[in-house]
């Protein structure tokens, strides 16, 4: 187990960056997500770290040792692949002991090492097939005994459950936080689907267009986002975001939704009172919530009038999909609880909201 610090790492190819002074430090014992669109350099990075893309630029720490320089074999770290990558010609324990028969170690050792990792991901009665004979989360599994086996400093995990049914990664993904939790071992983990990040990640890093968005908790990543960018990205439903200006308000200020007249909604939503407020006066802005922080209520003063545009069921709750003048706004409800064309009035907890620049997409608030 050991630590793992980038600094200032930065990949292009010919004009374009891939990665731009990416900086993330991992504890140990840490399970860090990358998290990001298509395209991101997610992936790139995991790559640079196992040692298979070289960066440019900036320095790659494992523990204390610096291994930018070093090829992929000398760094000590595992890699789980989206494709499996294992030999069809090998069974199930030879491809377990791949790496322990790379290093020579003794058969005895080996088939004891074999069983001790079959035993932890249950696939014991598989030693014996073959991959061509093992459903995809069963060869997953296989995949991961492999790098286990290894017993190395670093797991590195690239989209391992992407090629799953929703069911199988559902079912393989608590495998793996459970796996995690047993074996305590620091593991980066490269995924675009933020239910398996936020599941899974004691720290998540957003990435776009090789740049860190930001690094934190899935707590802190989904209350307290940075920028637009972060608090679009992270949230199904998505967050909230509609448009409108700052006023004043009583003795404080308030957020009035639309712009020029053009929504229907008359009414303030309360915000915070904050200094910094009075500097945004007048400007066009966005104010965001998340979905469960929005009350739905009857329609009535103080609340902004919307119109139930959508429902979407899905269990015990509906995805509702509101109007508020010609502007979306998305809420989770109880299921049954409206139906499409009602008539509602929303509020805006202050403590709740956000405040954007839309060009910038900067948090103001």
């Amino acid at each position: 187990m050991a630590k793992l610090s980038i600094q200032s790492a930065t990949k292009s190819y010919g004009a374009l960056a891939v990665l731009d002074r990416v900086s993330i430090d991992v504890e140990e014992g840490a399970f860090v997500v990358l998290l990001g669109p298509s395209g991101c350099g997610k992936s790139t990075l995991l790559h640079a770290i196992a040692g298979l893309h070289p960066i440019d630029s900036g320095q790659i720490l494992i523990g204390d040792r610096d291994v930018t320089q070093l090829p992929a074999r000398e760094r000590d770290v595992a890699m789980v692949f989206q494709s499996y990558a294992l030999y069809p010609t090998m069974t199930v324990a030879e491809n377990i002991a791949f790496p322990l028969k790379m290093r020579g170690t003794d058969k005895a050792r080996t088939r004891a090492q074999v069983d001790e990792v079959a035993k932890l991901l249950q696939i014991e009665p598989l030693l014996a097939r073959y991959p061509r004979e093992l459903s995809g989360g069963q060869r997953q599994r296989v995949a991961i005994g492999r790098a286990l086996v290894r017993d190395p400093k670093l797991f590195l995990f690239d989209e391992p459950l992407s090629n799953l049914d929703a069911a199988l990664r559902t079912d393989l993904r608590a495998e793996i936080k459970r796996l995690h939790q047993t074996i305590r071992r620091t593991m980066v983990y490269v995924t675009h689907d933020q239910i398996e990040a936020m599941t899974l990640a004691t720290k998540i890093v957003i990435m776009s267009k090789g740049v860190v968005q930001q690094a934190g908790t899935p707590s802190e990543i989904y209350h307290e986002p940075v920028n637009l960018f972060v608090a679009r990205f992270i949230g199904s439903p998505a967050i909230t975001l509609l448009k409108g200006r700052v006023e004043p308000l009583g003795s404080g200020y308030g957020f009035r939704v639309g712009n020029e007249g053009a929504g229907t909604a008359s009414d303030a939503i309360e915000l915070p009172n904050a200094a910094a407020l009075a500097e945004l006066r007048g400007r066009d802005l966005l104010i965001g919530v998340r979905p469960e922080n929005v009350d739905v209520g009857a329609a009535s003063a103080g609340a902004l009038p919307a119109v139930v545009d959508l429902v979407e069921p899905t269990g015990p709750e509906d995805i509702v999909t509101l109007r508020v003048g010609d502007q979306p706004s998305i809420v989770r409800r109880p299921a049954g609880t409206l139906t499409q064309g009602e008539t509602v009035g929303i509020r805006f907890p202050p403590a709740k909201v956000m405040l954007f620049d839309p060009a910038s997409g900067e948090r103001l608030l």
